[in-house]
């Protein structure tokens, strides 16, 4: 393994030595043309730029065509940029500031004269951003201080992007795109989740920290379609963001925000119509301090930061709260029972159902040095530290969680950058990146205990003891990157050759249930010990030596590309680029013969121990800027191209681990197919005995299998973008589409279990109006769970379609307003982290191993972004900031399924059919019984899910339909934020300081009126109806068990209340 890595680090080092290119940059340009008053080219005039703050300096000299370009400057300014040629006047120009990534056009007409010519500042931009060429947005660091936000993170920024849709836990997901396909960048070393584990996908997430201080942030860059081919990694959106760094004068902020309960709404009207309960205690602090400045003047500088932040609060879903849909006395009597039944088999169980307090708590810190070697040669160097903690406990409206169920969850990011800018003569320059991340993450439960899971327990599920998959979990990633870029820049064109090098090593240990983990349908079935479901897996100590197996790989990734930028007129810019990606892969699953012979035999073509190919993955891209006038006014731009991500490398991790030789699993559930698979087993509560049961289930089979096709490719999608920037009423307004079709996605399929020719109608009496088709496992399939193999889908698109008009008046107020369309449909939406339920949680109607294609889990169609910006200044000293932000989205989609297993897959991923009341009289629905007693009758239910279907939303206008995947969305959602800050400007001696007092307002609606602001606290599923079968009769039957008035939602008791906080800034 040394070996390996070794020899592909000297790979890497010496292609960085001869081509070169960054994934993401972390500089800005300048380019331009210099003319005479005949508008004839000037040669070799110097034109030299001055970044003001810390003196940095960068020239360049005219070309045979009046041209001039620098590349590799400091982003942001103000610069102060001097023309000069000998007989002409020199031109000066002040106030320029560069937007990161991108070049600015600085345009200059020379008079002949020796006189200096007047200072000109620029103030601003005239027309349109005539920077970007793809679909692109960029944020300021005076910008992100006047959004209104309480998390203090990215989401905050970029949610004001016509593209992206923002949950509440900060999740991106770009033009309808899984946010695992998001990259992040911070100053070019990676900083998403490459293992892709975290719900906001980003290093730290599953803590619930941001990944980086806000406070620290010079400038932001989202692309959704970017032509750069120095720009990959993704196939969703890609966020960029470079650090503050140190000037030539000491400078620096001390902060502080706070809220506490008495900072949340009081209430809020619940989906029945009631009004909510008075929020739990909360207090949440963040503070920090950031401090700049020069060691030495013009030449070496420094910027550190540290940031400390708590949250602490109770679970607003604790036992009998209003919000919680689960039955508290029913709950209580259910953990006496457990109590008992664990003393009596010497078990002590120590859960309850109190409600800890949930907590958050972080650490953050960083430092950066740049250096200014010479007018030449610049470097960079950059250190950061995140470190969390945070208590899991999962309590929703449908999910009363027990204390053991919670758990720590400790995350631990340290970061290294270090960069080297060169500009070796006038036409060739050079930026070299190398960079290091270190990811710990581990969940800590509470003592072992198997976990314990019962449905119906009111309207929701109580879960008691240890969650299944955090038994034992932690992951180790250590990520390595080499970045180049020469530039050579010659008549009217810019020449890129580059390279990007990617080294992963991980290390996952991930065993789910291995205490044990037991379903039971209803709290009678838990009481007479009936288990709908049980699972358990171990690791075989004869082959792994510990019990606690993890199983370690590397992997990489070398990018080569090349792109020529054209300036083919002076109002026409063009792109023609390429990128060669090749993924590599060092290590091997290992090999199970007994499988591999099975497969063979079955002429699959799958083995355990395949090594992904690492054929060449090319992306070609074309990209076109053309200013119609030439004056900024009118601008049409767009471009086509091949984007290439990365894949969760969790979904790779998963076929070192499932190779049926290092782990056993057990996964047994009552079905059609099989309604006694349960019935031998015992509720065994010793976290160390689970082997009894497992001994019971050999015959069942004690190997889950992860294979994936050798050919299989990472994500990969064509992507079109056609844009017109125009001003028109004195409104800079963009028009723009863009299109992605899909090339390569994930497919997954069981091999275990195939159609058996029959459908549901032929099963179940009654259902002869559902056809879906039935699925039995193989016959000789008997010694596996499952054999879930990973390939690819080029099945897939998704088009956004937005209008967007800004406006900045000079009186300190700017607006902005847009609407989007988003249409996405997928094949599998790769939302969990485990090949199984990838597969069994992608909800379909019919063959589950060739899903249809259907909205996807991130289709919003409709959103609608408004943005206001005051600044008012009340004297020389004094100045007041107010913001208001509108967001109103389409709810996120929502698919409903049957909770049983219809199919006989064994996966509990069967849309519902919307059924006619004549269809519903067909249905065999049973009676309800507990303790002996009929609860709700056959008839009863009937009635209620008539009443429900003709009353939904949706379903009452789709009778006799299947629910489609995600076919419709949770309703459309209205929120305003608010943010007002005072700043006091005064002098201490020569020095300027300043003191801002601010206070920020989420959702200020609900602060008006109780019925506004509602948040959605959907998951994404419902599955209100039952579907069982009955040993007495030996028959299958149906259950509704809600009122007829039942509705499925609920809102999110946080997010629906308005959350106010306030913070005090000290500058200087």
């Amino acid at each position: 393994m040394l070996k390996r890595t070794s020899f592909l680090l000297t790979v890497v080092l010496l292609l960085a030595v001869a081509v070169g290119v960054n994934a993401q940059v972390t500089t800005s340009s300048m380019a331009g043309k210099v003319t005479d008053s005949a508008n004839e080219p000037i040669i070799g005039a110097t034109v030299q730029a001055v970044h003001e703050p810390s003196g940095s300096r960068y020239g360049a000299i005219t070309n045979v065509d009046g041209r001039y370009t620098i590349q590799g400057m400091r982003a942001g300014g103000p610069y102060k940029v001097t023309v000069s040629y000998v007989g002409y006047q020199t031109s000066e120009a002040k106030g320029i500031t560069l937007q990161l990534g991108e070049t600015f056009r600085h345009n200059v007409e020379m008079s002949e004269s020796s006189e200096l010519l007047g200072e000109v500042v620029i103030t601003g931009k005239s027309g349109v951003d005539a920077t970007k060429t793809g679909a692109a947005m960029h944020v300021s660091a005076s910008e992100i201080n006047r959004m209104p936000s309480i998390n203090h993170g990215i989401a905050d920024v970029t949610r004001l992007n016509p593209q992206v849709r923002v949950t509440n836990g900060g999740a991106m997901y770009f033009a309808g795109t899984n946010n695992r396909y998001n990259s992040f960048q911070i100053d070019g070393a990676m900083n998403n989740d490459v293992f892709g584990l975290t719900a906001n996908g980003s290093n730290g997430g599953q803590a619930g920290t941001q990944p980086v201080s806000m406070e620290t942030i010079e400038q932001i860059q989202v692309n959704v379609a970017p032509f750069d081919v120095r720009q990959s990694g993704f196939t969703g959106g890609s966020i960029n963001a470079i650090t503050k760094s140190g000037t030539n004068d000491f400078h620096g902020t001390i902060y502080g925000f706070g809220n506490n309960q008495h900072l949340i709404g009081s209430k809020y009207r619940m989906m029945n119509g009631k009004t909510s309960d008075k929020y739990m205690d909360q207090d949440e602090y963040n503070a920090g301090i950031t401090f700049g400045g020069p060691i030495i003047k013009n030449k070496l500088f420094f910027f550190a930061n540290y940031e400390k932040a708590n949250q602490t609060y109770q679970s607003p879903y604790s036992m009998g709260a209003t919000a919680s849909k689960v039955d508290a006395a029913e709950a209580t009597a259910i953990l006496k029972k457990l109590q008992e039944m664990a003393a009596a088999q010497g078990v002590a169980y120590n859960g309850n159902l109190d409600g800890s307090d949930v907590y958050t708590k972080s650490d953050k810190g960083g430092l950066k040095l740049d250096w200014n070697i010479n007018d030449k040669h610049k470097a960079s160097f950059r250190w950061s530290l995140v470190s969390a903690k945070q208590l899991n406990s999962a309590s929703g409206a449908s999910a009363l969680n027990a204390s053991d169920y919670s758990y720590d969850f400790v995350s631990k990011t340290n970061s290294f950058v270090a960069e080297l800018q060169s500009r070796f003569n006038e036409t060739i320059s050079n930026e070299f990146r190398a960079s290091y991340v270190r990811v710990r993450d581990e969940r800590q439960p509470g003592a072992a205990f198997p976990m314990i899971s019962i449905s119906n327990v009111g309207s929701g599920t109580l879960n008691l003891g240890n969650e299944r998959s955090s038994m034992a979990n932690a992951l180790n990633q250590d990520i390595y990157t080499i970045t180049d870029n020469l530039n050579w820049y010659t008549g009217n064109h810019t020449f890129t050759f580059g390279t990007h090098n990617e080294l992963y090593s991980f290390s996952n240990l991930f065993i789910q249930d291995t205490y044990g983990t037991y379903y039971f349908g209803s709290p009678a079935d838990f009481y007479n010990g009936v288990i709908k479901q049980y699972r358990y897996g171990q690791a075989n100590t004869s082959v792994t030596g510990d019990p606690r197996w993890a199983p370690s790989f590397s992997a990489g990734q070398v990018g080569l590309y090349a792109q020529d930028k054209m300036n083919v007129t002076d109002n026409l810019d063009v792109t023609l680029g390429v990128r060669m990606d090749v993924p590599l892969f060092f290590d091997t699953p290992t090999e199970n013969a007994e499988f591999n012979t099975y497969a063979a035999s079955k002429g699959w073509g799958y083995k355990t121990n395949s090594k992904l190919s690492s054929s060449p993955m090319f992306s070609p891209r074309a990209g076109f800027r053309w200013d119609i006038n030439g004056n900024n006014k009118y601008i049409l731009r767009g471009g086509v191209g091949i984007f290439t991500g990365r894949i969760p490398f969790v979904w790779l991790s998963n076929n070192f681990s499932n190779t049926g030789i290092q782990l056993s699993t057990y996964n047994v559930s009552v079905s059609t197919s099989n309604p006694n698979a349960t019935k031998d087993l015992s509720v065994i509560l010793d976290p160390s005995k689970q082997s009894q049961n497992a001994d019971k289930l050999k015959a069942s089979g004690s190997q889950t299998i992860n294979v994936f096709d050798k050919d299989f490719r990472f994500a990969q999608n064509l992507r079109a973008n056609l844009a017109f920037d125009f001003e028109l009423g004195g409104i800079n307004w963009t028009a723009e589409a863009i299109y992605s079709k899909t090339l390569n996605d994930i497919l997954y399929q069981n091999l275990a279990y195939d159609l058996n020719g029959k459908t549901l109608s032929d099963v179940v009496s009654g259902m002869d109006f559902d056809k879906r088709p039935m699925l039995s496992k193989l016959s000789d399939a008997s010694a596996y769970n499952g054999i879930y193999a990973l390939s690819n889908t080029s099945k897939g698109y998704t088009y956004n379609l937005s209008l967007k008009a800004e406006k900045k008046f000079d009186f300190g107020l700017d607006l902005m307003a847009s609407y989007a369309f988003t249409k996405s449909k997928t094949v599998n939406n790769g939302t969990s982290s485990v090949a199984q339920s990838n597969w069994q949680y992608n909800y379909t109607i019919g063959n589950p191993n060739a899903p249809e294609l259907a909205n996807s889990a991130f289709n919003v169609p409709h959103s609608i972004r408004v943005a206001a910006f005051y600044t008012k200044k009340w004297k020389a000293n004094r100045s007041t900031t107010v913001g208001l932000i509108y967001t109103g989205t389409s709810g996120m989609p929502y698919s409903v399924y049957y909770n049983g297993d219809l199919n006989g897959d064994s996966g509990y991923n069967d849309l519902f059919f919307i059924p006619t009341d004549a269809q519903i009289e067909k249905m065999p629905f049973a009676d309800y019984v507990k303790d002996g007693k009929v609860v709700t009758s056959a008839a009863d239910q009937k009635a209620n899910f008539k009443a429900w279907l003709a009353n939904d939303e949706y379903m009452k206008d789709h009778r006799g339909e299947y629910f489609e995947r995600n076919a419709a969305n949770e309703k459309f959602e209205h929120h305003f934020d608010f943010h007002l800050a005072h700043t006091i400007n005064f002098m201490v001696g020569k020095n300027k300081r300043a003191l801002e007092f601010s206070l920020d307002i989420m959702n200020i609606g609900n602060l008006f009126n109780e019925k506004w602001g509602h948040t959605s606290a959907s998951n994404g599923y419902y599955s209100p109806v039952v579907y069982g079968y009955d040993k007495n009769t030996k028959s299958n039957y149906f259950q509704f068990l809600q009122k007829g008035d039942y509705n499925m939602r609920s809102y999110s008791d946080y997010y629906s209340r308005w959350r106010g906080q306030v913070g005090v800034k000290f500058t200087f």
